[in-house]
């Protein structure tokens, strides 16, 4: 049997499954409870999983049942991926069992001559229940609590699916299931148990995820192409979370204010498509969790970037070590803070009611026709009014650039960093060769302008290490780093006129 599995998973603990066990909003028992064990193949390279294909053997109701699953994609926390089962006689895989010659083939190349071996299995109870939270509208929901295991290595499973049943819109799952966030503290679970598993069997770190910025086709509709850019940039904050909670590596928590950023670029480049204050909501929001997390990242910049430099120039200095003690203790202040705001309830409403608005797209029903037509229209017309305006506001922001303040440069980095991502997100709609010099001049403006950013940054935060420091604080400590910096800045501000230069010179590829 051939179906698409549409669902979205939380984690949850063991104490708030027990309280949805309860909830009304979770519909009729469906069932018995079930105790599941679900034992996924693989080479002892994980040739199927690097080929996006899981091949499990899980037994239900006394009997194995095979699946293969491929085509996976998540979409705002929503994992869409194709499942092909078949009954087994056992726990071990058949490819016989595939009646697709296709499908049949391909994880037969994938697995190559390699033996197809246990890679980890998950064991659980899983209580099911059957939701209808609107006319024509099926959600199977199911609360597991178990583990996952992978030879002597082990994790819990504490999480509730939500299933989309039946011919509904994807979009529905995402009203249902913010109803349930807005109860319980459950958090959108990125990750399946087969990604969870194969972490475990293979001990893969999960690596900070950059986003393709060009997601615009030619072919796209505005309305498309505002969807395509805002999905991807949730799909980039989303992929970035858990390895933000984690607090290893900074690149996580960047990647993810990137997103963010990248995200209130889309909006403000299709605001004037939309009624007065309309999409303002969702831009608050926004804005609110960039904000969020935006100390963890200053510190982060204070630390590595001014701090460490004019340390390792004067090394055993006991004014810069305590500096430097303070520094610490205030960056991972603020990168637990970070955690705490991507973990919050105010997040899940973030992500899940933005996605929500996007699947039901309620601007294209409930305008006046000729907004409606600019919707359905192609994007390129659009693109090229937005980038000329972009491109118009820059040069104005620029003028004098040798001599602007650092406020008006702050500003004028704010003009850049929109129309960078503008670029970037229209840069299919126009031939390569006229667009990359434009891309490769916004890029060195925007690294310029974002070095003067953080050098203006430095004195606040110098200030505040200072004043949470302990210890020998001595005034040459903040001297050493007031004049280092001052002296990086003279020569960021040097370097911003040969690229200002070099940004006035580039041709308008969109013209």
């Amino acid at each position: 049997m051939v179906t698409q599995e549409i669902e979205l998973k939380f984690a949850a603990t063991p104490r708030t499954l027990g309280r949805l066990l309860e909830e009304p909003l979770l519909g009729e028992p469906h069932g018995e409870a079930q105790n599941l064990v679900a034992v996924y193949f693989d080479t002892p390279r994980f040739a199927l999983w690097r080929r996006g294909i899981a091949l499990r053997l899980r037994r239900e109701h006394g009997r194995w049942v095979q699946c293969i699953k491929y085509a996976g994609t998540v979409q705002g926390g929503l994992h869409r991926r194709i499942e092909v089962e078949h009954p087994a006689t056992g726990p071990a895989p058949d490819l016989s069992l595939l009646d697709d010659p296709d499908l049949r083939a391909r994880v037969t190349r994938a697995a190559g001559t390699a033996a197809l071996a246990e890679a980890y299995r998950v064991e659980v109870t899983r209580h099911s229940r059957l939701a209808s939270p609107a006319p024509g509208v099926s959600i199977e929901v199911c609360l597991d609590r178990g583990v996952i295991r992978a030879g002597k290595r082990r994790t819990p499973v504490s999480e509730v699916e939500f299933e989309l049943k039946g011919e509904g819109p994807a979009w529905r799952l995402y009203p249902f299931a913010l109803a349930i966030a807005a109860r319980y503290p459950v958090r959108v679970e990125q990750r399946s148990k087969a990604e969870r598993g194969h972490a475990l069997a293979s001990g893969a770190q999960p690596e900070p995820v950059r986003a393709r910025l060009a997601v615009v086709r030619p072919t796209m509709s505005a309305n498309d192409a505002f969807k395509a850019i805002c999905w991807t940039c949730l799909n980039h904050l989303q992929a970035n979370v858990h390895g933000a909670s984690l607090g290893a590596d900074p690149e996580f928590l960047h990647q993810a204010r990137v997103a963010l950023r990248r995200l209130r670029s889309g909006l403000g480049a299709f605001e004037k498509l939309f009624p007065a204050g309309s999409i303002e909501p969702h831009a608050r929001a926004v804005r609110r969790l960039t904000r969020a997390l935006g100390p963890a990242r200053d510190w982060d910049v204070f630390a590595e970037e001014v701090l460490a430099p004019v340390a390792q120039q004067f090394p055993g200095h006991r004014g810069l070590e305590a500096l430097e003690r303070a520094s610490v203790r205030l960056r991972q202040a603020a990168n637990r803070a970070a955690r705490r705001a991507l973990r919050s309830r105010s997040y899940q409403r973030l992500l899940l009611g933005f996605a929500a608005w996007l699947g039901e797209a309620p601007w294209l029903g409930a305008e006046p026709d000729e907004v409606r037509q600019a919707w359905e229209a192609p994007v390129r017309e659009h693109a090229v009014a937005i980038l000329d305006r972009y491109h118009r506001r820059l040069l104005k922001r620029g003028r004098g650039v040798a001599s602007l303040s650092l406020p008006r440069l702050h500003r004028l980095r704010i003009a850049a960093k929109k129309f960078r991502y503008a670029a970037g997100f229209f840069a299919l709609l126009f031939p390569r060769k006229r667009v990359e010099p434009m891309l490769d001049a916004l890029n060195d403006l925007q690294n310029v302008l974002g070095a003067i950013n953080d050098c203006a940054a430095a004195p606040a935060m110098i200030d505040a290490a200072v004043a949470a420091g302990r210890g020998p604080l001595r005034p040459q400590a903040r001297l050493f780093i007031s004049h280092w910096n001052a002296a990086v800045l003279a020569k960021r501000r040097a370097a911003l006129k040969r690229v200002w230069r070099t940004l006035r010179a580039t041709e308008r590829f969109w013209r």
